[in-house]
């Protein structure tokens, strides 16, 4: 068999592979495997050494051993002379505190265009369809996009980003950070190249900037920063394939808000630490080495460039310096993209220093969200330890208004926890703003989480009680999931009223990492929550690839 055809029966098991594994819808798997051949083969001439082995993963149990590069899961060395756990308690009123605006996926796309098809059948409206496809054709425009933006598959306008911006630089009040929690290009994948990605980096960055002059911004890589999308090399691979040109327009990007000793850290691994105060450091940790999607992993999926070994170093010194820490990184433990073996090792770890840790800002799921974490990562009757944070998306894509987050932290004095005391929330409304597009404006969702939700405070003991409380006061569930959504009731969102719903959303609450075991108690069933946050809601047609009459033989 010639080259060629060598190549294109790899990339027949490839596409099959992203088939076999749910990586994408089947369609998405087609474009990618035919844009990204390069990388795939270089992947797949890795993980499938054997005639043996591609005979097993194509035939599961009919022949040969069954191949799942994704179940591995690996162990990292913990530190040992563990403190004894101080419970998180309710800040006491009165003293000095801190304001940090939360953004994510900003997802904005430079193409949208008003008037264009939102139910279109390919992968992202409101945009021209430029992609090498055969679009069915159906007539008039359904659905017209919106002056400021569309809730489908539709990504931000830049105009909407910028009167977000404006909008919270005119009412927030004293900002003392900003975190972005990754994600900051569209979703039109089949598009995606270095150069438009580090144009993206540069371009948002210097529009926060000219919103926030003198506000420190502190970014976190997410997985649509890949080129693949969800992709970001290890340096076990060749170095052409190396992310170094995305670290480096990072690095410049966010030149001043970055400490000069962290730059080489950025532009190895895009991780980095920076003192922000006086006892609390900020780590943005790179979890999209931890990424399903990430194919590079199937390959070797063991701490990637060492940034959870790199973790362990930043949070021992900062415990031996007495220092508290906030994380922001993008992809929670339990999302379906996200490889057990990097999540459980990191519960893990945050677990040994759950001392240390006070907050940890998360994005991806587009949704308002918070996850628990307990002594225990298979025992909700363990100690609950830790709240992980997820923030709504900027971007309505799929069923969310737009929206943003400001908490309020214990700030600087003696003693200080520096632990969230609360956070407010507001959203635009697309469905009122674009009927009324020359007088928009953003509205509270809720001033206070705390009085929204019956919490004490922002504490591990507050949330897990929340929890409790869910499963019987309907009224305290269908605010959480009401505000799950920004109250967008779009494409027939039903109200989740039967108990096998209520439980879905209550055990996704347990989990920050992929177990069953944190919701047996859970009596009646359990429908997991819609995943709404697809990458791409693939409905289009492909033109239908020739096969040559030479079959591909293994």
């Amino acid at each position: 068999m010639g080259r060629e055809k060598t190549e294109e029966c790899v990339m027949e098991i490839a596409l099959f592979i992203c088939e076999t594994f749910h990586i994408e819808d089947n369609d998405v798997c087609n474009f990618i495997t035919t844009d990204f051949s390069d990388e795939f083969m270089y992947v797949i001439s890795k993980i499938l050494v054997t005639p043996h082995q591609i005979c097993g993963l194509l035939m599961k149990n009919d022949c040969g051993d069954f191949v799942d590069p994704l179940a591995e899961v690996w162990n990292m060395t913990i530190p040992g002379n563990q403190p004894a756990y101080i419970p998180k308690n309710v800040v006491p009123a009165g003293n000095p505190t801190l304001r940090a605006l939360h953004l994510t996926d900003l997802h904005v796309d430079m193409f949208y265009t008003p008037g264009l098809e939102v139910q279109c059948d390919t992968p992202q409206c409101c945009r021209p369809q430029d992609m090498n496809v055969e679009i069915v054709e159906n007539g008039a425009v359904k659905q017209a996009a919106g002056p400021w933006g569309s809730v489908g598959s539709c990504d931000t306008p830049y105009w909407l980003l910028t009167n977000m911006l404006q909008h919270i630089a005119n009412t927030a009040g004293q900002l003392d950070y900003v975190m972005v929690s990754g994600d900051l290009v569209s979703h039109t994948v089949w598009a995606y190249t270095p150069e438009t990605h580090a144009f993206m980096v540069k371009n948002l960055s210097d529009t926060i900037r000219s919103y926030f002059p003198t506000t420190p911004v502190y970014f976190a890589v997410g997985n649509h920063e890949g080129v693949p999308v969800d992709n970001i090399a290890p340096h076990f691979t060749p170095k052409k394939y190396h992310m170094d040109w995305l670290y480096k327009a990072m690095s410049d990007a966010w030149h001043g808000w970055i400490p000069e000793d962290q730059e080489k850290s950025l532009e190895y691994n895009g991780c980095y630490m920076k003192k922000i105060y006086d006892g609390l450091r900020l780590i943005s940790l790179n979890n999209v080495y931890g990424d399903r999607i990430n194919f590079w992993l199937y390959i070797n999926q063991t701490d990637p460039d060492g940034t959870l070994q790199w973790l362990i170093n930043q949070l021992q010194d900062a415990e031996n310096a007495g220092d508290k820490v906030h994380i922001v990184a993008h992809i929670p433990g339990s999302d379906g993209e996200a490889l057990e073996g990097y999540a459980i090792n990191y519960y893990r770890i945050i677990n040994r220093f759950t001392n240390t840790v006070v907050g940890q800002f998360f994005g991806h799921t587009h949704s308002e969200k918070f996850y628990m974490m307990y002594a225990n990562p298979d025992d909700y009757k363990s100690t609950p330890n830790n709240v992980v944070y997820s923030a709504p998306s900027v971007t309505p894509y799929s069923d969310f208004f737009p929206a943003y987050r400001i908490y309020t932290i214990d700030g600087v004095h003696p003693g200080s926890t520096y632990q969230v005391i609360d956070y407010e929330e507001w959203y635009f409304n697309l469905t009122s703003n674009n009927a009324n597009p020359t007088n928009v404006k953003w509205e509270l969702l809720y001033q206070s989480a705390n009085a929204e939700y019956g919490l004490k405070g922002q504490t591990p003991d507050e949330y897990n009680q929340m929890i409790e409380r869910m499963k019987t006061d309907t009224t305290l569930f269908n605010k959480y999931f009401e505000n799950h959504y920004r109250r967008s009731v779009y494409d027939g969102l039903e109200p989740c009223t039967s108990q096998q719903c209520r439980n879905g959303y209550i055990c996704d609450a347990r989990q920050f990492h992929q177990t069953n075991q944190l919701c047996t108690d859970l009596e009646g069933g359990m429908e997991k929550p819609k995943v709404t946050k697809k990458l791409y809601s693939a409905r289009f047609v492909t033109k239908e690839k020739k096969r040559g009459k030479e079959e591909c033989k293994i």
